[in-house]
């Protein structure tokens, strides 16, 4: 590692995006698909070589997992959505 030149790293938002679990942007569930809305998108990344995998979310329903199967980030409007194996009643 002596070989590697010094890098300068800077990090400006360091805080996690928080969820919005109140009011019209409350988690959404429309069959298959669960949309996540956050307050802040600082970290929401949408680049598709940061996407977070499927198996990176646990969703449960009645108790039960329901597998994810696709992520969808949009940092422009502060979601993220995660397609299901099963519709949701």
């Amino acid at each position: 590692l002596g070989s590697f030149a010094a890098t300068t790293v800077s990090v400006s938002d360091t805080s996690a995006p928080v969820l919005i679990t109140e009011g019209v942007k409350a988690p959404q569930v429309n069959a298959s698909t669960l949309v996540l809305s956050f307050e802040d998108a600082g970290n929401l990344d949408a680049d598709a070589s940061h996407k977070p995998a499927s198996g990176d979310f646990t969703v449960l329903v009645a108790g039960e997992r329901n597998a994810v199967t696709n992520v969808l980030v949009n940092a422009q409007e502060k979601t993220v959505t995660l397609t299901l194996t099963r519709p949701v009643t």
